[in-house]
């Protein structure tokens, strides 16, 4: 059986920078593409905060495959280098950018759980997109224009478009258009600054809070108003006058909702009909599947975004034609997973960290990229 290089979790720890110490390098078993799978060579796996709460157990409820043992990472840009039956998009050499998903978890999955962070991983051929030829980028460097972009591209895309994706009642998303009022919250974040962009994209104006550091750089991005959450209260900042309508959509990216009160707050930031969106599950929106997510006329809904090909293929397109911009903070080492996963953690960076298996990278440098 031939084997693989890959980063191993073997126990969950409720402190994210032990769960992400506790990694270790292996040797393991390359995976074995069936059905409607693909075998990919990994270039570059970009990090998502959920790869560290899923190493610290805190989905493990949720995700029954989430055991003792997996290999994390949810993003994959890289190299077909070998296709299961019936597959019918995908062909050996393709270069693709994967989501390997929350689906990896499910318990019915025949894939994952997750498997990013190793030299070959298997994703269904509906998870991915291919990465065309550009005349004006080269084969690599278009790769690392997209490497960033599955989880989070796809979180940001459903939230405010709905596309393929859903809230965690089944229901639709957002689905903004010219003239919609868009509130980001957290957009220096991976999936901030990309909902800043494609709410910009798609003609409607837009705010946002970032730390100090951050606001001249979310402004080039887009948002016409920023707010600095060190200085401002944005529910005061944003909480519309006698005359004006409130906001169609607050995208909650950092967490801010943990509680009724706050929900409550929020809501008179929304216009009547207005949605709040949190790409975090937290119990308080459970709470509130007895009334489908409605409050006092307005709509609030967690989500979870899902792995869609098609979702994917336009997010490709944006970033490939220049209408989409994944900021790369940090392009780290393969063998500096535990560092990259770190950044993650403490959250200043702005946009993505992305791991790299080229020769750009495998001397140990860490490296920064179009927003640093």
């Amino acid at each position: 059986m031939s084997t693989m290089k890959a980063w191993v979790s073997h126990g969950f720890n409720l402190i994210p920078e032990q769960a992400v110490k506790s990694l270790s390098y292996e040797t393991v078993p390359v995976p074995t593409p069936e059905a409607g799978q693909v075998l990919v060579r990994v270039h570059y796996a970009s990090v998502d905060p959920m790869d560290w709460k899923l190493l610290s157990g805190e989905f493990r409820d949720l995700f029954p495959k989430c055991k003792l043992r997996f290999v994390p990472g949810l993003d994959v840009a890289g190299e077909v280098v070998e296709v299961g039956p019936g597959c019918e998009r995908l062909q050996e050499g393709d270069r693709v950018v994967c989501c390997l998903g929350f689906e990896s978890f499910r318990e019915q999955a025949t894939f994952g759980p997750a498997g990013a962070f190793a030299e070959l991983c298997v994703c269904p051929e509906g998870h991915a997109a291919r990465v065309p030829e550009s005349i004006n980028i080269p084969s690599e460097a278009s790769l690392l224009k997209v490497a960033g972009l599955p989880l989070a591209g796809l979180t940001a895309y459903q939230a405010l478009l709905t596309g393929g994706g859903c809230s965690t009642r089944g229901e639709p998303l957002g689905a903004i258009t010219r003239g919609s009022k868009v509130l980001v919250l957290g957009g220096n974040r991976g999936v901030g600054h990309l909902a800043v962009q494609i709410a910009r994209l798609k003609g409607a104006t837009v705010a946002t809070t970032v730390p100090p550091t951050s606001v001249e750089w979310i402004k080039d991005l887009g948002a016409s108003e920023v707010i600095n959450f060190n200085e401002e209260d944005w529910i005061q900042r944003m909480t519309p006058t006698v005359g004006c309508s409130g906001m169609d959509i607050i995208l909650d990216c950092v967490g801010w909702a943990t509680s009724l009160s706050e929900l409550d707050r929020a809501m008179y930031v929304l216009r009547p009909g207005g949605q709040y969106i949190s790409s975090f599950h937290h119990e308080v929106f459970d709470i509130l599947d007895d009334t489908d997510g409605e409050r006092k006329g307005r709509k609030f809904s967690a989500m979870m975004p899902k792995a869609v090909a098609e979702d994917l293929d336009v997010l490709v397109n944006w970033v490939l034609t220049g209408k989409l911009e994944v900021v790369v903070d940090q392009v780290c080492p393969f063998d500096q997973a535990r560092h990259a996963l770190h950044e993650s953690v403490v959250g200043q960076c702005r946009g993505k960290v992305v791991l790299c298996q080229c020769a750009a990278h495998s001397a140990g440098e860490t490296g920064a990229v179009g927003g640093a």
